[in-house]
């Protein structure tokens, strides 16, 4: 089925940049971020390729849990906690000294900004 759904569904980084927000977007966008940083573990995430991570854990719990914790972890070493709603909908919550923050906010605190 997630090859059927590739073959014409398959999203642009700009359009998933412009996807309405939601905890399963957020999250792609959050991994793709690190990826773009160069940041461990986040190399195998390709949107076009159906072998990569990305689309593999679009049906695999686990490989997904494994991202939100390498994905939280992240956050984490910057002081930045993640909670991941697991809902295309629901927004995750980023906190940061005891405060609701953006993932935008997140993003240029780990980027030292």
């Amino acid at each position: 089925m997630a090859k059927e759904i590739l073959k014409n569904e398959i999203l642009t980084e700009e359009e998933l940049d412009n996807v309405a927000g939601g905890s399963w977007v957020e999250f792609t966008a959050d991994m793709l971020d690190a990826q773009k940083r160069g940041i461990a573990g986040f190399e195998n995430l390709n949107l076009t390729d159906p072998n990569s991570d990305l689309i593999k854990m679009i049906g695999d719990d686990k490989l997904r849990q494994q991202y939100v914790d390498k994905v939280a972890a992240v956050f984490a070493s910057h002081g930045i906690t993640m909670q991941y709603n697991g809902k295309f909908l629901e927004e995750n919550v980023y906190t940061y000294q005891g405060k609701n923050i953006t993932r935008e906010q997140a993003w240029k605190i780990i980027d030292g900004k």
